[in-house]
């Protein structure tokens, strides 16, 4: 049950009077008037209707009765007013106490505005819109900030905003109403000048007829920086994707499009991203279907795969073969999602292993060869040798003639294959001596006039007092003819094929712009062509091996990549100048040297000899051995015997003095060729040394025989070769002695 307070009972039925008695008392007034007026009105027709005495008796009868009105409205007017009075007080007081409760509620809400406001944790301040002038702060904000508030109500709104001008913020304002507004992530400067994020919330008032604004600013550095840190994450790894080499895609599993692709996947298959997303990959991307149920089935047992080679097709119709990396991902143990899956082009492996394939072949062959070469040459010197030898004794009418003839070409024929196959496999040995290029060029033209055909026309200018080069004149042929061949192939049609050779300089201009040429003195050889050209593309890989822009079958790619290696080789540079339809020329560069060419007495015959100069020859085979022995003893010479490195050193030390040359084979059981060269040189300075030699797997061995100018015979070796060989050496070997012997002595005293 409620219960009532009396005290508002009794207030309430005061206010009710006061609010009856202003109402009633001019009702009364009225009706007091009312009565006096009818009265009179009535009195007035009853004198019109009676006599003269007879209106003053009805006059006086009725003097009580208005007597009495009178008094009844005076008393009810006094009633009226003294309460009128009475109301009239309370309303007042009523009033008053009105405005005190409202002035109290108003201290109330202040203080209620100022406990939120200052007692906010979250930093708050208040600017006037108008002057844009900072009016108020919080704790929170003090802190936030670094400002007291003397020193924050100096500042207006663009000093803690220096990311905004006056001009915007005026426009921001008027976009914003009266009330609550989420005003979006304002950048805030500090009294120390580092910047925060804050997230703003205003509220729009007015206070003082000024509008006013009160900002809630919530730290959002730590949420701006790490949703700046989750942006630049995506974008590295969409950059990752993106910019990856393999191909990387992923879709529903089993689904019938792919839901993500990147570049480098539809440029494998050769569509734009738009259409990879809209292949079917039931119809559309597998070769084989079966192949497509056969990947599924395997990742979902494994849930991964890696290496997984399967055939697509691209847009053109035309398969490749690609190597996928899969993994499957799901939300739980029951629902598959998605396929991840990572994709290599096997097109440039499979051409990379043929390439293998094909290196390792010629490796093989190389080492086939080489396994060979060395008992093979020995086979070919004992056949040579003796054939020549038979063919010395015999007259040409001779029956025996022909036939030892056949056997002579025969060997040499074989001696050639073996050749091809060392230079093939890049096991042979290397002739390094000084030579004039013109005439290098000038023997090779005539072969290349044979090759290059007769729709193509060979010319050449050959510069006046050309340099001498060190370079192997074999070598340098191959060169030229690899050169000359490609040009040929450059012009189906014919055209012109141009050799040049002249002396340059070479500048520190020139080697900075060519690296890594060095200034100096070359000798340059230029072949140049009308062809077709190179195109720009190619440019970089033209000497790259097994490159090449020719069809299938028609070129190795191993042409320009031995003319690169031996002009490496050989000290020197090159470079190539082409445009496509305006021909090719290549420019190499090999450096001079002072040494003159070797002129060496060479014998025309090979009897009559009776200079009787002793050579130990030393060769672990007894065949070759006995045949050498028999050669250099029909060339007059006396010759002595050695198995073995060992037992050549013993008949030296017999035989001190008596020993001009010394002709051995570089690969022996024991001791070698080289070792016992080496020992030899110690004890014996004056002995020549003659190298025989058919191939060398010891690339040491090779760079020093090359390196140090040693002369060696390549087997097989026919009889006059042996003679020059020989010759050659000891002719040297005298004119240094004579030399010795004729220098004048050197004054002393008698």
């Amino acid at each position: 049950m409620t219960r009532t307070d009396p005290s508002r009972s009794a207030r309430s039925i005061v206010t009710q009077r006061a609010e009856f008695f202003p109402s009633l008392w001019p009702v009364s007034a009225a009706a007091i008037i009312g009565f006096v007026a009818g009265w009179a009105y009535f009195a007035r027709l009853r004198l019109a209707n009676h006599s003269v005495v007879a209106p003053w008796n009805e006059l006086l009868r009725a003097g009580p009765l208005l007597i009495a009105a009178v008094l009844v409205s005076a008393i009810a007017f006094s009633i009226v007013k003294l309460h009128g009075s009475e109301l009239h007080n309370l309303q007042l007081t009523q009033s008053n106490a009105m405005l005190h409760a409202k002035a109290e509620s108003a201290d109330e809400s202040d203080e209620r505005f100022q406990l939120m406001f200052h007692g906010n944790p979250f930093p708050t301040y208040i600017y006037d819109c108008g002057s844009l002038r900072l009016l108020d702060l919080n704790e929170a904000a003090a802190d936030k900030y670094g400002y007291t508030l003397d020193e924050f109500l100096e500042l207006s709104v663009p000093d803690i905003r220096p990311d905004i001008d006056t001009s915007a913020l005026a426009q921001e304002l008027q976009g914003r109403g009266a009330g609550f507004n989420h005003a979006g992530v304002w950048r805030q400067c500090r009294k120390d000048g580092s910047v925060f994020f804050a997230e703003a919330t205003v509220v729009r008032f007015v206070r003082d007829g000024r509008e006013q604004e009160l900002v809630l600013a919530t730290d959002a550095t730590q949420r701006i920086e790490a949703e700046e840190a989750l942006r630049e994450s995506r974008e590295r790894l969409r950059s990752l994707v993106d910019g990856a080499p393999l191909g990387i895609c992923w879709g529903g599993y089993m689904a019938e499009r792919f839901e993500t692709v990147n570049p480098a996947f539809c440029e494998m298959l050769g569509y734009s991203e738009e259409e990879a997303l809209n292949l079917s990959l039931a119809t559309q991307v597998y070769a084989n279907p079966g192949e497509r149920a056969n990947f599924m089935e395997i990742l979902r047992r494994n849930g991964r795969l890696k290496g997984h080679e399967l055939t697509f097709l691209k847009k053109d119709g035309s398969p490749i073969r690609l190597r996928v990396s899969a993994v499957l991902t799901t939300h739980d143990d029951v629902n598959l999602d998605r396929v991840e899956a990572y994709v290599e082009d096997l097109t440039e492996q499979g051409a990379l292993e043929q390439q293998v394939r094909a290196v390792q072949k010629l490796e093989a062959v190389g080492r086939l060869a080489g396994g060979v070469a060395h008992d093979f040459n020995n086979i070919l010197v004992v056949i040579k040798l003796s054939t020549e030898m038979m063919l010395g004794q015999i007259t040409p009418e001779s029956s025996l003639s022909k036939p030892l003839l056949q056997v002579s070409n025969a060997a040499d024929r074989a001696a050639a294959l073996t050749k091809q196959l060392l230079a093939f496999s890049r096991r042979q040995m290397l002739q390094v001596r000084v030579v004039n290029i013109n005439s290098i060029v000038s023997d090779t033209s005539h072969m290349l006039r044979r090759i290059i055909g007769e729709d193509v026309q060979l010319g050449t200018h050959l510069g006046e007092n050309l340099s001498n080069a060190k370079l192997d004149p074999d070598q340098l042929s191959q060169v030229i003819m690899n050169l000359g061949v490609n040009a040929r192939d450059a012009m189906p049609g014919g055209g012109v094929l141009h050799i040049e050779t002249a002396n340059v300089e070479l500048d520190e201009a020139y080697a900075k712009t060519h690296p890594p040429a060095r200034p100096g003195s070359y000798v340059m050889l230029t072949v140049s062509d009308t062809g077709t050209g190179i195109a720009k593309a190619d440019m970089p890989r033209i000497f790259d091996p097994f490159f090449t822009t020719k069809e299938a079958g028609k070129g190795t790619g191993l042409g320009l990549a031995i003319v690169y290696g031996i002009v490496k080789q050989s000290g020197g540079y090159i470079w190539v100048y082409s445009e496509p339809g305006q021909g090719t020329t290549f420019k190499l560069y090999f450096p001079t040297t002072n040494s003159p060419l070797e002129v060496v007495p060479w014998r025309a015959d090979m009897a009559g000899h009776t200079t009787r100069q002793t050579i130990l020859v030393v060769e672990d085979e007894p065949a070759i051995r006995g045949n050498v022995r028999d050669c250099l003893h029909q060339l007059g010479y006396t010759v002595l015997e050695a198995d073995s490195g060992e037992a050549a050193l013993e008949l030296c030390e017999q035989n001190q003095g008596k020993i001009e040359l010394v002709l051995t084979d570089l690969i022996m059981p024991g001791m070698g060729g080289r070792e016992m060269a080496r020992q030899l040189a110690e004890r014996f300075p004056d002995i020549e040394i003659l190298y025989t030699t058919g191939y060398t797997e010891d690339n040491v061995a090779r760079q020093e025989l090359l390196q140090g100018g040693q002369s060696f015979l390549e087997k097989p070796f026919s009889v006059s070769e042996l003679s020059q060989a020989v010759h050659r050496i000891l002719a040297l070997q005298t004119r240094r002695m004579e030399a010795r012997n004729t220098k004048p002595a050197t004054p002393g005293v008698a």
